[in-house]
């Protein structure tokens, strides 16, 4: 490798963290004052003062969906080389956000700059190709699993997404059924990524899990059909065991793969 070469790289490796951390504060810059009002929606909940009847599952999903979806760049201030799976679920909760929103609602260019601006920060991450999933770290067991759900979340969202196409209700008013979309393919999505155990896999396993027992309580607290999307009390409870399963299943498999050295 001749000198010029070897400086060339190092200039480009200089260049990668400044903008890596610029990338990340124009996405929050940009996505935390738009976000942070809906994402609080459901504290009124809990505090009192709450003035938005029959909508209380779907202010739990949307502040789920805003809080994990900015919680995975947050995550990058500290040590991000070991934490990138917090990034990837970012980028596969707004991209699928983009998209479910671009069906259904029509397509905004906030959607391409977040977007565009998740990418960059991937591009030069410092975990580097490090942090590309590999078929030699897959748990079997963990993706089976993430299959079985990604059937039952993509029926899901595909009820949603007719519904917001459909109906003409106060749900579809706000855009909610969109948000359950969203939720319901983010958690095949990230239940399959964590299934590959990359670095920092434990952020979209427990992401996936996190929606699932979100969309679960919520439907065994407000089973009623003014919800718009609850499951009901049973599907509520089929949904907690199911995230409950996954998590047990996907802190098994880390034990057994640290004791063959994997």
């Amino acid at each position: 490798m001749s000198t010029r070469t070897a400086l060339t790289n190092l200039s480009i490796r200089s260049l990668k963290l400044p903008v890596f951390a610029l990338a990340g504060v124009g996405f929050l810059a940009l996505s935390v004052p738009a976000f942070s009002e809906p994402m609080l929606f459901w504290t009124g909940i809990i505090l009192g003062g709450y003035i938005y009847p029959t909508h209380e599952l779907h202010h739990f999903v949307l502040g789920s969906v805003f809080g994990l979806l900015l919680l995975g760049v947050v995550a990058q201030a500290v040590q991000p080389a070991k934490r990138v799976g917090a990034l990837h679920s970012s980028l596969i909760i707004w991209g699928l956000f983009s998209i479910v929103f671009t069906i259904g609602s029509g397509f905004s260019p906030v959607f391409i700059i977040l977007l565009g601006l998740l990418t960059v920060m991937a591009i030069v991450h410092p975990a580097g190709r490090s942090q590309l999933p590999s078929v030699e770290t897959l748990d079997r067991r963990m993706a089976a699993m993430a299959a079985v759900t990604t059937v039952g979340a993509i029926a899901f969202a595909t009820n949603q997404l007719l519904s917001q196409l459909s109906l003409t209700d106060a749900h579809a008013g706000f855009e909610h059924y969109l948000f359950m979309a969203t939720a319901a393919l983010a958690v095949g999505a990230l239940s399959i990524h964590a299934s590959f155990r990359g670095t920092g896999w434990r952020f979209p396993a427990y992401a996936a899990a996190f929606f699932m027992l979100v969309i679960g309580v919520g439907s065994i607290v407000y089973p009623g059909v003014e919800q718009g999307s609850s499951l009901g009390v049973v599907l509520g409870f089929v949904v907690v065991l199911w995230a409950i399963l996954f998590i047990a299943i996907a802190e098994r498999g880390d034990e057994l793969m640290a004791a063959i050295g994997r």
